[in-house]
C-alpha cells in the first residue's frame, strides 16, 4: 500500500517547491478540486480525479489506487486547516498520509491587510446550512475571519450583523487571493452596502473590532443570573442558586452540544446553557401556551439565537427534536416516567440527564427509571435560604428544597451491565 501525498498549493503554483512539483508530475492519480486540477492541465500526464461532495466515493477510489499507484491529493493551502487533509484522516490510516502544508488562505488574507491573526476567531461557513454560526458571540472577539461559500457569502454575514444590531466592526472582503490580476480587497463601514456588491468566489471576510462592537443585550451575562432579569409566571422559574448547580451537573463541556430543556417554564436554564454552547442548539419545550410569551421575551432579552421553542406536551412531538447530548427536565407532572424513558432512548451515548424536582414521589421515579435504563445516577438535595431585611437586622427565608438527580448514559450495552 503506497502512501498518499496531500499537497497544499498555497496561493498558486509559485508557492510550490521543486519537490512538490516532482511529486505532482509523477503522480499516477492526481486528485483535487476542478480549479486545482486546471492548474496542471497539459503538464500532468497521469489520471485525474475531481473531488466532489460525494466524499466517500472519492475516498474509495483513492484507497483503490493506493494499492499499486502513486496518489497525490491537491489542497488549497494547509490541508489540515478546514481542508481535505482533515477529511482524509478520518478514512485513511494517518501513517499512510503525508501532509505538505502551505500558506493557508487565512494567513494570506491577514498578511494582505497587514494584520496579525494569532488573536482572531476563525470560522468556516462552507456547507453549513443546518447549523448556523452564532454571530452574537462576536462581541468578545477583536478579529474574526470567515471562509465563505456561495450561500453563506459576504452579504449573508452582513445581514446577520445588521439583524443583531451588532456594530463596531470594519468589514473587509478579500477576493481571488494570490491571483494578481483578479485579487481585490474591499472595506466597508456601512454593512448595508455589502449586499449591493457582487463578489467573486473564492472570497474571505475579515471583521476587525474598532473597540466599539456591541450587541443589544442590556446587561452582562453569567451563570445564575438574578431571577428578576427573567419574566416568569407565578414564580415558575428555576431559582438562580439552583440554576447554577443544575448547569454544573449538565457538564456543558463542548460548544456544539444539543440540549433539551423539558418543562421550560421561563426558559432560564436553557438560556444560560445556550451561552455555553454557542455552536450548539437548545430545544426549549413547554406544554403551557400561556408561558411561551415569557420564554420568547427572555430569549430576546439575552439575544440568544441558538434556542428553538416548541409548544408540546412532551413526549408528543419528540421526533421534531434532534438527538441530544444533554437533557434537563424541570417539569413532568404525572407523565414524568414516560418523559424520562423517551429522553433515555434518544440521548446520545455518554450523554447526561439532569432532573430537578421538589416532590418526593418524583425523586423516587427519576432514580428508578434512570437505573432501569442502565444509567449511573447521582442525587443531591439542595436547601437554599435567602436573607430578608428586618427592622433591626436580617433573617433567612427558605426556598423550597430541591432534589437534583443526574444520570450518565452508558457508552454501550456491555457497560450498562
Amino acid at each position: 500500500m503506497n502512501p498518499v501525498n496531500v499537497i497544499g498549493i498555497g496561493q498558486g503554483k509559485k508557492d510550490l517547491t521543486p519537490a512538490h512539483m516532482e511529486l505532482i508530475m509523477s503522480a499516477d492519480l492526481l486528485a483535487g478540486g476542478r480549479r486545482h486540477l486546471e492548474m496542471f492541465a497539459g503538464d500532468h500526464k497521469g489520471k485525474t480525479l475531481v473531488i466532489t461532495g460525494a466524499i466517500e466515493q472519492v475516498v474509495n477510489k483513492i484507497k483503490q489506487a493506493m494499492i499499486d499507484k502513486n496518489v497525490v491529493v491537491l489542497a488549497s493551502g494547509d490541508p489540515m486547516f478546514y481542508g481535505i487533509g482533515s477529511t482524509l484522516s478520518r478514512y485513511i490510516d494517518k501513517k499512510l498520509l503525508k501532509i505538505h502544508p502551505n500558506i493557508s488562505s487565512i494567513a494570506a488574507a491577514f498578511a494582505a491587510i497587514g494584520e496579525p491573526w494569532h488573536d482572531a476567531k476563525i470560522v468556516s461557513l462552507h456547507g453549513k446550512t443546518s447549523q448556523k454560526f452564532p454571530f452574537s458571540s462576536l462581541t468578545g472577539e477583536s478579529k474574526a475571519a470567515f471562509l465563505t461559500d456561495k450561500n453563506m457569502d459576504p452579504a449573508y454575514i452582513a445581514s446577520m450583523l445588521i439583524s443583531l444590531n451588532l456594530s463596531g466592526f470594519r468589514f473587509c472582503v478579500l477576493e481571488n487571493l494570490g491571483e494578481e490580476e483578479k485579487e481585490k480587497i474591499s472595506w466597508f463601514d456601512d454593512f448595508s452596502r455589502v449586499a449591493a456588491h457582487k463578489f467573486d468566489h473564492p472570497n474571505i471576510v475579515i471583521l476587525l473590532n474598532s473597540g466599539n462592537c456591541r450587541v443589544s443585550v442590556p446587561h452582562e451575562t453569567h451563570i445564575g443570573m438574578d431571577d428578576t432579569l427573567y419574566r416568569h409566571s407565578k414564580g415558575l422559574i428555576t431559582k438562580s442558586e439552583i440554576r447554577s448547580i443544575t448547569l454544573s451537573k449538565l457538564e456543558l463541556v463542548k460548544k456544539d452540544h444539543i440540549l433539551w430543556d423539558i418543562g421550560s417554564g421561563s426558559g432560564s436554564v436553557g438560556i444560560e446553557a445556550s451561552i455555553h454552547i454557542p455552536w450548539g442548539q437548545v430545544f426549549t419545550v413547554e406544554k403551557n401556551q400561556e408561558r411561551i410569551p415569557d420564554i420568547i421575551h427572555n430569549i430576546q432579552m439575552f439575544n440568544q439565537s441558538n434556542i428553538k421553542i416548541l409548544n408540546l406536551d412532551f413526549p408528543e412531538g419528540a421526533e421534531q427534536l434532534s438527538d441530544p447530548d444533554r437533557v434537563f427536565i424541570g417539569g413532568g407532572g404525572s407523565n414524568l416516567e414516560q418523559i424520562i424513558n423517551t429522553c433515555c432512548l434518544r440521548l446520545k451515548e455518554k450523554g447526561t440527564i439532569v432532573i430537578n424536582t421538589i416532590l418526593i414521589q418524583n425523586m423516587e421515579t427519576a432514580m428508578r427509571v434512570l437505573k432501569q435504563n442502565g444509567f449511573s445516577c447521582d442525587m443531591v438535595h439542595i436547601q437554599v435560604s435567602r436573607s430578608k431585611p428586618m427592622p433591626y437586622g436580617d433573617r433567612l427565608e427558605p426556598l423550597n428544597p430541591v432534589w437534583i438527580i443526574s444520570g450518565r448514559k452508558p457508552q454501550n450495552k456491555a457497560e450498562a451491565q
